[in-house]
């Protein structure tokens, strides 16, 4: 058994900002992913080490994403940001929540 992370179903097609993966653990090879496991107790040592594993890679591969300096488009006024810190500031002043990741 191992551990994967897959996208949130129609999460990303539904949502202009960052989402979340969820890590899951697939019972056996094959399983379909209705009987995945994505839930975890908080002393499971082997889904923390897995989780690190994953975590590991995707820095590694760079697929992760850096919300202290990526950069960010308001989509109610088109205004250009970066990081998380001035997408919150800019949402609190002008009440605007929509926000978009551009490169």
């Amino acid at each position: 058994a191992g551990a994967r992370l897959l996208s949130l179903a129609g999460a990303a097609s539904r949502y202009d900002g960052i989402h979340y993966d969820l890590l899951v653990r697939t019972l056996f090879d094959g399983a379909p992913e209705e009987l995945d496991v994505t839930l975890f107790r908080p002393d499971d040592a082997r889904a923390l080490e897995q989780a690190k594993l994953v975590a590991a890679e995707a820095r590694r591969n760079r697929t992760f994403t850096d919300t202290a300096s990526f950069t960010l488009r308001c989509l109610v006024c088109q205004r250009g940001l970066k990081g998380q810190a001035e997408a919150v500031e800019h949402a609190q002043a002008t009440g605007h929540a929509n926000f978009s990741e551009y490169r």
